[in-house]
């Protein structure tokens, strides 16, 4: 049932804004986009930063995993879509 609590541990390393978190399907990693125009992937039991993306020139929107987890979508207003390997 729903507590309104918090579940897990708090992943440390954001010094910004975050605009954007997902999943990815197996559960294992969560990436996030930030308004310093990075993106982070993080190991979402253990908490740590397991990767950081630079690229976009402007704040990150929107990041999603592929269905199949190896690859990430992220969007910007730097005017550009951009595909990672995750």
């Amino acid at each position: 049932a729903a507590t309104g609590l918090p579940a897990g541990i708090p992943l440390r390393g954001h010094h910004s804004w975050v605009w954007s978190v997902a999943y990815s399907a197996d559960g294992k990693r969560i990436v996030s986009g930030f308004i310093d125009h990075t993106i982070r992937i993080w190991d979402a039991a253990t908490g740590p930063s397991i990767a950081t993306l630079h690229g976009h020139t402007n704040r990150v929107y929107s990041v999603v995993f592929s269905p199949d987890g190896t690859q990430l979508a992220s969007a910007s207003p730097d005017g550009t879509l951009r595909i990672w390997d995750a």
